[in-house]
């Protein structure tokens, strides 16, 4: 009678050296596989989107709707604006998901007024016609109100609140009647509670220089996740 060794199963089952080293190729060629995959969807990726300023207007046939281009507005509006920014009227940042145009309020606004002047209507324009070229891309526009500290007390504006509010909703009104959709538009009111300096000094004085900043429209250009 032979003797079987319990410690030797493979024998027994007909496994030798061999066959568990083809397992493991097997096994090592598969994860290979997938890896090289990964790395080549990674490239795929990147040539696409790595660049968002320039080139995805080739790509846009008309029927696409993705997300907003941002280096492309923010680099025609600084060319379409640029009398603008050199006058100290109009100062435009970027993020890596929106944009932010801020404007003194004499560019849209009289003093204590929130009916649209008409060269705010001009900038207005300017910006849809830019924004119009990108119409298919995915963005939605947030209108900001900004007063100065100055007290405002009229049969139309009770306070500042409602002056803020009103210059927002006005320029909202516009970008609608010029066609843009409602649901991509949002007016927003703040009165003086958001200043950017100080509006008085420690002695409680104004500051005028600092009012005149603190009074602003900021229009936001934004992605929506």
């Amino acid at each position: 009678m032979k003797y079987r060794s319990k410690f030797r199963p493979e024998e027994e089952e007909g496994f030798t050296n061999e066959t568990w080293q083809l397992s493991f190729l097997d096994i090592f060629m598969l994860l290979l596989a997938f890896f090289i995959i990964l790395a080549g969807l990674a490239r795929f990726d990147m040539a696409i989107f790595a660049d968002d300023a320039r080139g995805l207007r080739s790509v846009i046939t008309g029927t696409e709707r993705i997300k907003t281009p941002i280096g492309e507005i923010d680099q025609d509006l600084n060319n379409i604006l640029a009398d603008k920014v050199e006058e100290g009227r109009l100062q435009i940042r970027t993020r890596q998901d929106e944009l932010r145009l801020k404007f003194t309020d004499a560019t849209f606004y009289e003093t204590a007024e929130a009916t649209l002047l008409p060269e705010g209507k001009e900038v207005i324009d300017q910006i849809i016609s830019i924004l119009d070229e990108l119409r298919f891309y995915q963005y939605h526009l947030d209108v900001e109100g900004h007063t100065d500290n100055r007290p405002i007390q009229t049969v139309r504006f009770p306070s500042n609140w409602e002056l803020s509010t009103a210059r927002a909703a006005n320029i909202i009104k516009y970008f609608i009647e010029r066609g843009f959709e409602p649901s991509r538009l949002k007016a927003s009111g703040y009165a003086d509670t958001r200043p950017l300096l100080p509006n008085q000094n420690e002695l409680g004085a104004d500051i005028p220089e600092n009012q005149a900043i603190n009074r602003r429209v900021v229009i936001r250009i934004y992605y929506d996740f």
